[in-house]
């Protein structure tokens, strides 16, 4: 007979949902995994060249201070998944490049020499071929989330795929979260559910009159394809850069006998279209131009190949959501992962198991790095609820296991 009961209920099978299916897998619980694509990582989480790196902040912030825990867990957890490590963030064009006073903000920002190395301007032409000096982040890289998503639970046995169906609501009865599809069919219960459904995760708990505050952000990257003839390869980055916008470096395409550049990307606000635009081709040549400058190679030659247009979920303070919902027993949220979903995906992956299943495991892992309760409140979805809940959002870990 089909199984329906299961420990845990995922909605989504993105780059959260599957970390976290595989967490909560590794734990030992019955897991259930939906999403109305047809695989894991089939939308933003099919992103082939995502890039991650700390933030170089103003102060060492609430935010600040979980992005860096949040990008070492990433670090340390993927090792294996990363295409290819390394990211040179650029100073500013036309901005001095003060070695001490930036070595001196490192330090304030708890980024030590494991992570980060100043890089002069000989040193950045030499080595990454890029005309601006800069900060050197060893330990960051790009990965092609949709192949980790499949990693994590394609041939994973012990987390029950359900694909190419839409949760359309969610009910509890007799202590069980139940999911249903727009035809009113059950498809699983569980006593506990995660709606990681970036947008999806709002209209699953407006009927309980809760609103998460969620916007999209589109954004377009750009795969721009030269020549071996044109002259570009010897001119453009060794190195993944960053700095306002993006790049990897060139990779030679054996098919095509020619070279694919990828760029990006654009930020709309507020735009939730996934058409690929020709203004967001010229927007991203033109963030090209700008981190090579203040050498620009001729790019007459390049032609647009390839476009990936994703939609990002924000929140109106930026700062992801992690948690429960304090008015649903045992409904926990991640959405608004951002620009940093990587990140974010992999510390939900175990802030969520601790506060529902009390996970020894997750708690000792977010101990060691640096993430208590007080940091993590800062992401609960508690704190856009009105009146009290809202100055009650900091997260409760539970001292003991849970029961399953």
């Amino acid at each position: 007979m089909l199984q329906t009961q299961f420990d845990v209920l995922i909605v989504g099978a993105g780059v959260a949902g599957t970390a976290l299916a595989n967490q909560y897998s590794q734990l030992g619980l019955h897991v259930c995994l939906i999403d109305e694509q047809d695989g894991p990582g089939r939308c933003t989480s099919a992103h082939a060249g995502a890039i991650t790196h700390p933030a170089l902040g103003r102060t060492a912030s609430k935010l600040h201070k979980i992005a860096l825990a949040a990008f070492r867990l990433a670090a340390n957890d993927w090792q294996e998944h990363w295409e290819s490590r390394g990211v040179f963030l650029q100073s500013k064009e036309h901005v001095s490049f003060d070695a001490a006073a930036l070595s001196e903000k490192l330090h304030h920002l708890g980024i030590g020499a494991d992570i980060a190395e100043l890089v002069s301007l000989e040193q950045a032409k030499q080595r990454f071929g890029v005309n601006r000096p800069g900060v050197w982040f060893r330990t960051a890289g790009s990965m092609n989330l949709g192949k980790l998503c499949q990693h994590l639970v394609l041939g994973n046995y012990s987390v029950h795929t359900i694909w190419s169906t839409k949760v359309a609501r969610i009910e509890k009865a007799s202590g069980n979260w139940l999911a249903f599809d727009d035809d009113n069919n059950q498809l699983a219960k569980a006593q506990t559910i995660v709606l990681a459904n970036a947008f999806g995760a709002q209209t699953l708990v407006e009927p309980f009159d809760i609103k998460l505050f969620l916007k999209p952000v589109r954004g377009q990257l750009n795969v721009f394809e030269f020549t071996k003839e044109s002259g570009l390869l010897a001119r453009l980055p060794k190195t993944i850069v960053s700095g306002e916008g993006y790049c990897l470096p060139p990779r030679y395409d054996s098919v095509r006998k020619n070279y694919h550049w990828l760029v990006g990307s654009s930020y709309d606000e507020h735009d939730d279209s996934l058409l690929p635009r020709s203004q967001s081709d010229q927007h991203n040549l033109g963030l090209a131009k700008g981190m090579l400058a203040p050498i620009e190679p001729d790019f007459s030659s390049l032609k647009t190949f390839d476009r990936f247009v994703g939609i990002r979920c924000v929140t109106k303070d930026r700062l992801p959501l992690i948690g429960g919902l304090p008015t649903l027993d045992n409904v926990y949220v991640v959405s608004a992962l951002g620009s940093r979903g990587l990140l974010w995906a992999t510390l939900a992956s175990y802030a969520i198991p601790a506060l529902s299943h009390s996970s020894a495991f997750a708690l000792d892992r977010l101990a060691r790095f640096g993430l208590d309760s007080d940091l993590l409140s800062s992401l609960s979805p508690a704190r856009f609820l009105a009146g009290a809940l809202a100055s009650n959002s900091k997260p409760i870990f539970p001292p003991t296991p849970k029961a399953r």
